[in-house]
């Protein structure tokens, strides 16, 4: 419950901070730099990420097999924002802020929940699965560390009220 915590409120702080930062560059690897989906999906990443590098591991585990566990967890949160936001929006034919909102919170804690049920099933004890979520894990910090920069032309990436993808690389 903690980590869910941590993630939405430290996930709110970097939607906002691009801006606030004057739209410094190096900060667009891990805060929103448009109102896309996909920057929206680095608010849950980054913060998840960083609470598995200083969350405690259970005994008995390295901080590897708790890093390897956040492979597949946020792909999860990522995958549960993406479907519950489009379905909404496709159904109702616009976004709503507490929507929104709510998407962001549900899909947290549902992958936190999954990191849980991971790592009391002990599943990431065995050294394949340890090397397998950490190559998910690497996955997806290459993707969200490109992509900002090189966005590819399809509407995950773009901000549907200005058509802008991705920041222009420094």
């Amino acid at each position: 419950m903690a980590g869910a915590v941590f993630m939405v409120a430290v996930g709110s702080a970097l939607h906002f901070l691009f801006d606030l930062a004057g739209g410094w560059p190096p900060l667009a690897l891990i805060a929103a730099v448009n109102e896309s989906i996909w920057e929206h999906l680095k608010l849950a990443f980054w913060p998840g990420f960083l609470w598995a590098g200083f969350a405690p591991p259970p005994a008995g585990m390295r901080r590897r097999g708790l890093l390897a566990v956040k492979g597949p967890s946020l792909l999860v949160t990522a995958v549960l924002i993406v479907t519950v936001f489009t379905t909404y929006t496709t159904i109702l034919g616009r976004n709503l802020l507490a929507l929104d909102i709510g998407t962001f919170v549900l899909a947290i804690l549902i992958g936190q929940a999954l990191s849980v049920a991971l790592l009391a099933g002990g599943v990431f004890r065995h050294s394949a699965l340890v090397r397998a979520g950490l190559w998910l894990l690497m996955l997806q910090i290459l993707a969200y560390s490109l992509f900002t920069f090189l966005p590819p032309d399809h509407w995950l990436f773009i901000e549907a009220s200005s058509g802008v993808r991705g920041i222009s690389a420094p």
